[in-house]
């Protein structure tokens, strides 16, 4: 992974790397609280990919692996309390990622984005398949897709 963004800035590299952190945080807070259950089935899910992605996509699990459940608790710690502030944070961020996709290769951009998306699916899942409901609260309806980052297109 490492490889694909040595040429980009230093914010530019964090934020891929704290990219899924912020997927997470982002679904696991959109109906206002954050559940237990919800950053547990992230944790998991960030491990699962480390060894499940594709190898380069794999890298930014890797690193981020061994104190995901750490990182995500101080990045919710740092963000305003209120649900419309801090959604709007997240997006905002996240939203950057349209700036890095096209300097990064295609394969690569493609591969994570779609990655991104899953992790919002089921994180956004953790909590209501815990309690038997099996949908999605309408502010992670809104979320679930991403639809505020854009799926890389391919080079021409």
């Amino acid at each position: 992974m490492h490889s694909k963004i040595e040429h980009l800035s230093a914010s530019e590299k964090q934020l891929i790397h704290d990219a899924p952190l912020l997927v997470t945080v982002l679904l696991a807070g959109a109906d206002g609280d954050f559940h237990t259950s919800e950053i547990k089935k992230a944790v998991k899910i960030i491990h699962i990919k480390t060894y499940s992605e594709g190898k380069d996509v794999r890298g930014v699990y890797k690193d981020i692996d061994a104190h995901s459940e750490e990182m995500i608790d101080e990045l919710i710690h740092s963000l305003p309390t209120i649900p419309n502030e801090r959604t709007q944070i997240l997006k905002d961020k996240l939203s950057a990622l349209n700036h890095i996709f096209p300097k990064i290769d295609h394969v690569f951009a493609s591969d994570l984005f779609k990655s991104l998306r899953e992790l919002a699916f089921y994180v956004s899942r953790a909590h209501d398949t815990e309690l038997g409901i099996g949908y999605h609260s309408t502010q992670e309806k809104h979320l679930i897709h991403l639809d505020f980052i854009h799926e890389p297109k391919a080079p021409h």
